[in-house]
């Protein structure tokens, strides 16, 4: 009886340790999956803010585009009303 109570306490020692050890290798592999994870979404909005910043200066090179478009078709019809004034009038 004692052998048996002595087998089954040995038995239960074992299993808290050996569990007690999982644990901590589960938790240690959960934080290496939460930082991956965390590497992985910082990679992809650092990907979405550089395409985005990408798109804001192509639409804002487009627009100074057409600015300089406008500039450049006033300063001809100024120059242009300006020659045509000396002559009209």
């Amino acid at each position: 009886m004692k052998l048996l109570i002595l087998g089954l306490l040995a038995i239960a020692v074992l299993a808290t340790g050996s569990n007690r050890d999982c644990f901590w290798q589960w938790r240690g592999e959960a934080r290496e999956r939460a930082l991956e994870a965390r590497q992985e979404a910082r990679q992809e909005a650092r990907e979405r803010a550089r395409e985005f910043r990408e798109e804001r200066r192509e639409e804002m090179r487009a627009w100074r585009e057409q600015r300089d478009r406008i500039r450049q078709q006033i300063r001809e019809d100024l120059r242009d009303f300006r020659h045509d004034w000396r002559y009209t009038y």
